[in-house]
């Protein structure tokens, strides 16, 4: 069977920056990318809803993955948290605001991806998922994690393992040699490191394998307009607009920031809203 060099652009963790997306896509085509692979973690809490969607669905991704913040969602749109939870006020009101700018069918397709597939290109078998293949959550495979955790993600007859989640970079090996890829966040991309973390462009990466399967990495990082974003996501009145600001200027999130989510819950009347909004649906 006759095959052909593939550049896959590996995607991860937009989180609804659509500004981002945008960029990361103009420098995958201008870089020849022949596929698309989405590892999970699309929406909020940035302003892309159905555009965003349409706009990935468009490139007809080989591989479109379930993330934990997609999870996050469906289980806040079934109800599935307390009102005395600053951050699942956060969560919920969020999803309720996603829920009104997508279509039903949306939120099933959503619902249906895997959060992990195995493909193979060119001979290369590679195994995709959003964190571990089989839990989309959780901080085991953070980079400073111990090797174990790494080995323990692929099995023996797996070549390559991409992974997002962790918003980070990394490229290391298993024990046994095999490669293992993350190439970091399109819409929110971190570091432990200051001067890294400082560098707020978007994260993306390009996995080449040629037509006799040997392999080569290009990790991208993007700039785009942040401002245009925040004007995006005021203008959408996107709930935590002015945290969403924040987190595009400075690259912190305020997700597991308790005490500040509860004055903004309180000064905007989120829980209220949340009750009164899951109560008719």
């Amino acid at each position: 069977m006759n095959t052909m060099k593939q550049t896959i652009a590996l995607l991860a963790d937009i989180h609804g920056n659509v500004s981002a997306f945008d960029a990361v896509i103009q420098d995958a085509q201008k870089n020849h990318a022949t596929s698309f692979w989405f590892l999970g973690d699309l929406f909020l809490p940035g302003p892309g809803t159905d555009d965003l969607w349409q706009k990935l669905a468009a490139l007809h991704p080989q591989v479109w993955l379930r993330g934990n913040w997609e999870d996050a969602i469906l289980a806040m749109l079934s109800g599935h948290f307390e009102l005395d939870d600053p951050g699942a006020i956060y969560l919920a009101t969020l999803s309720a605001y996603l829920n009104e700018h997508v279509s039903s069918a949306v939120m099933s397709q959503m619902a249906a991806h895997p959060i992990s597939t195995v493909q193979t290109v060119n001979g290369v078998k590679i195994q995709a998922s959003h964190n571990l293949p089989d839990r989309d959550m959780g901080r085991s495979l953070y980079p400073a994690q111990p090797q174990q955790n790494f080995d323990d993600m692929m099995t023996a007859d797996l070549d390559i393992a991409v992974y997002g989640h962790t918003h980070q970079q990394v490229m290391r090996t298993t024990s046994r040699g095999q490669l293992i890829i993350n190439p970091g966040a399109v819409g929110q991309p971190y570091s432990l490191w200051p001067k890294f973390f400082a560098d707020q462009r978007a994260h993306y990466a390009l996995l080449e394998i040629d037509d006799f399967g040997r392999v080569d990495v290009s990790f991208r990082k993007v700039e785009y307009d942040r401002q245009k974003e925040i004007a995006l996501a005021q203008q959408r009145h996107v709930p935590y607009s002015s945290q969403y600001a924040f987190l595009r200027e400075s690259g912190s999130t305020i997700t597991h920031d308790r005490d500040l989510l509860a004055q903004v819950n309180a000064a905007h009347d989120y829980v209220d809203r949340v009750a009164r909004y899951y109560h008719k649906h």
